[in-house]
């Protein structure tokens, strides 16, 4: 090989590599500003601050990230943190500081179907702000009229759990049982108890009595004792854990409920976890939040750094992914500008692309500055939003109460709509 010849082969191969290989100066300048909306006092408090604590956590580790590799045009803030109280109204006025005060970019929450709709309506749609919601309700993505969705869900909607619910007491009671239901008054409870009573009906079981009850009454006794009414085979109860304790205190005076038959949502899969009670026997069904293969990592991260006296939940996972999906939409959108790293959520969740998850996130970002195609596997599993800014979960956990007193997975089905 002539010295000449050599000498043109290096040359060719650096300016590949240098093709190949982003640098600072490719990279965009943009500030990412994230907001966190949940209940952090009174009774959702248990829940909300870990919802809290897990976006704060994905923040910060996106942050090193970022400063570990150099890339200090880009920067993700953590904005502020404000407190629903699980409450539309005090909802509402908690957005309206984060959008308008702290002029953030992106929401993480509320877990609460409510208080997301009407946050959704008043203030982040109308604001062109991004929210990634754990709230359940199917209404909730049907809030979004643009061609490029506002509202993200990342959690299975209320009407793929009901038809889950059915086919679970189906096969635990009989698809013929009796199944008295009752759910508290609200977007949650009546979205998801209506589809489970049009799947329960058309799959040939019956329900002697619907409850639907006002969960900020004092006292459920009279509730309680419908509930108990008209020999059912089981029950179905739709509630969060501080509220059904007011009512499971009455069903058990009148020494006529079996908490064995008893099935209840998503939400009461573990009361105990959650600052309230289990009760022995109830079974409760959650969308598999912990089949990614990074959530053993992100559970750590969690039980190492997080505030001391939060406990750790797997739907909390939710909430740590969604600030991964924003910050690698902006990334790829070169801009924190809401409906503009909207348009880049599926393409960073859906195939094709190389798969990555949050403990690969330098890997990730180096391929989106080279222009090449990610998707991000979150620590709940494969995303894949689509269109209309909903994912679709087929792995669904069996959760049952134990004698002790804790709560465990004890099963967990497939299921194909």
């Amino acid at each position: 090989m002539t010295r000449n010849l050599w000498i043109r082969l290096v040359l060719f191969a650096a300016g590949a590599m240098a093709l190949a290989t982003p640098t600072i100066a490719d990279t965009p300048s943009f500030t990412l500003r994230y907001g966190v909306l949940a209940g952090l006092t009174g009774d959702p408090a248990p829940s909300g601050q870990g919802w809290n604590e897990a976006a704060r956590l994905g923040i910060d580790s996106i942050a090193q990230t970022l400063k570990s590799m150099g890339l200090n045009s880009i920067q993700v803030v953590l904005a502020d943190s404000q407190d629903s109280q699980g409450n539309p109204q005090a909802g509402v006025e908690a957005a309206q500081k984060l959008v308008q005060i702290d002029h953030v970019n992106v929401i993480i929450g509320d877990f609460y179907s409510s208080v997301t709709t009407a946050v959704a309506t008043a203030v982040t749609i109308p604001n062109q702000v991004l929210i990634f919601t754990g709230g359940t309700s199917p209404a909730l993505t049907k809030l979004n009229n643009d061609p490029v969705p506002m509202v993200w869900q990342p959690v299975a909607a209320d009407d793929l759990q009901g038809r889950v619910l059915a086919e679970v007491i189906g096969d635990a009671l009989g698809t013929n049982a009796k199944i008295n239901v009752g759910a508290r008054n609200d977007a949650y409870g009546s979205n998801l108890s209506a589809v489970f009573k049009d799947a329960w009906t058309k799959g040939g079981g019956t329900i002697p009595k619907f409850i639907i009850y006002n969960q900020t009454q004092p006292t459920l006794d009279s509730e309680a004792q419908q509930l108990v009414e008209g020999n059912p085979d089981g029950w179905l109860f739709i509630d969060f854990c501080n509220t059904f304790e007011k009512l499971a205190l009455p069903l058990t005076r009148t020494g006529k409920w079996d908490a064995a038959k008893s099935f209840g949502s998503d939400t009461l899969n573990d009361c105990a976890g959650r600052g309230s009670k289990n009760y022995p026997g109830m079974r409760a069904t959650q969308a598999n939040a912990s089949s990614g293969s990074s959530f053993p990592a992100f559970k750590a991260l969690f039980q190492k750094s997080a505030k001391p006296g939060v406990n750790f939940q797997a739907f909390l996972a939710e909430s740590f992914d969604s600030t991964f999906v924003a910050f690698l939409a902006a990334l790829e959108a070169g801009s924190a500008d809401a409906p503009k790293l909207a348009a880049h959520v599926r393409l960073v969740t859906n195939d094709p692309g190389t798969n990555y998850d949050f403990t690969q996130l330098d890997q990730a970002i180096k391929a989106i500055l080279a222009g090449q195609k990610v998707h991000f596997i979150g620590a709940t599993g494969p995303i894949n939003f689509g269109e209309n800014g909903r994912i679709s979960a087929a792995s669904y956990d069996i959760w049952q109460h134990m004698p002790d007193g804790s709560a465990k997975v004890v099963k967990t089905i497939k299921f194909t709509p």
